[in-house]
């Protein structure tokens, strides 16, 4: 709660000083007990708290067209530029390890080896598949431990419903659920989004072989979000846009596959092998990114930089 009071008074204080003259009416804003607190606690030990409704903003649970894909690029890169003068040493790291990929990677030699439930005989495409991609898992935390990437304030969780747009205009307004928020790059956001919202297939496609990289979404994501960041991300952090949707894509395969191994003890499931089904649909969807990066990474070249 610390740091979604910090961030949106942050934000907040942006949007008025922009001139909007009611920043609650178009971004998260906390409502305080009487005694000033941002939740409120019951004697049962349950944890409220308020927002501010805001009555001209509505959510999708997935991407309804190209134009929606370019708001909800937007609406990321919106939050961005406005907490892009937020310091992020202000901020606690409440997700410790989060998108760190070599740890998820460590994470799932250790079930193979231990393969307690006996699944790892049944997975040998899927083993081969993760190995001939190890090279991929430090290549973003390396560059961001290093300094090598800027440490920014991210959102952590930009899925497409978390992004708001207007009713009417259905134009980018805010981004919602502020828990995940913390320290980290910004390739976090762009990756996890385009991974999850330029797949018309799903995370749970039926068919693996249906789950593919859109290039007219991720193309409308790149133009809205580069739209709003182009005038603060280093050419570097540009650079690398592609990248990061492979990383991260890898990065979840890799935690479904893991889980599976350890007997589905932290996603849940809907039925026996589910989590190596949601493993197989994110390796496929990263043989798609991988066939079209070469196009990705000229559209992000050809961008016009605001």
């Amino acid at each position: 709660m610390e740091n979604v009071e910090v961030v949106t008074r942050h934000i907040v204080n942006r949007l008025r000083s922009s001139g909007m003259a009611d920043p609650s009416r178009s971004a998260p804003t906390l409502v305080f007990t009487r005694d000033n607190r941002s939740s409120y606690r019951e004697a049962s030990g349950a944890f409220w708290r308020m927002f501010h409704f805001i009555e001209a903003g509505t959510v999708y649970d997935a991407v309804v067209d190209a134009r929606h894909a370019y708001e909800v690029g937007r609406g990321i890169g919106m939050f961005q530029a406005l907490v892009a003068d937020l310091p992020p040493e202000t901020l606690h790291d409440t997700l410790p390890g989060f998108h760190h990929t070599p740890r998820y990677l460590s994470a799932y030699d250790d079930a193979l080896r231990a393969d307690e439930k006996g699944r790892a005989s049944g997975i040998k495409p899927e083993t081969a598949f993760v190995d001939r991609r190890r090279s991929l898992a430090p290549l973003l935390i390396d560059l961001m431990t290093s300094g090598g990437l800027p440490v920014r304030v991210v959102h952590n969780d930009p899925k497409v419903n978390n992004v708001m747009v207007r009713i009417d205009t259905h134009e980018a307004l805010c981004m919602l659920d502020l828990d995940t928020v913390k320290p980290g790059i910004v390739h976090f956001d762009f990756g996890d989004c385009v991974r999850s919202a330029a797949n018309p297939a799903g995370e749970d496609a039926p068919d693996p072989d249906s789950a593919q990289l859109a290039l007219p979404l991720f193309e409308a994501i790149a133009e809205g979000y580069l739209r709003e960041t182009g005038g603060f991300l280093t050419g570097k952090e540009i650079e690398l846009l592609p990248l990061s949707v492979k990383v991260i894509t890898f990065e979840l395969g890799l935690r479904f596959l893991a889980d599976y191994l350890r007997g589905d003890a932290y996603f849940r499931t809907n039925y026996p092998g589910h989590n190596l089904h949601r493993a197989r649909v994110q390796f496929r969807l990263l043989e798609t990114i991988e066939a079209a990066e070469e196009r990705m990474t000229s559209f992000i070249q050809q961008l016009p930089r605001r």
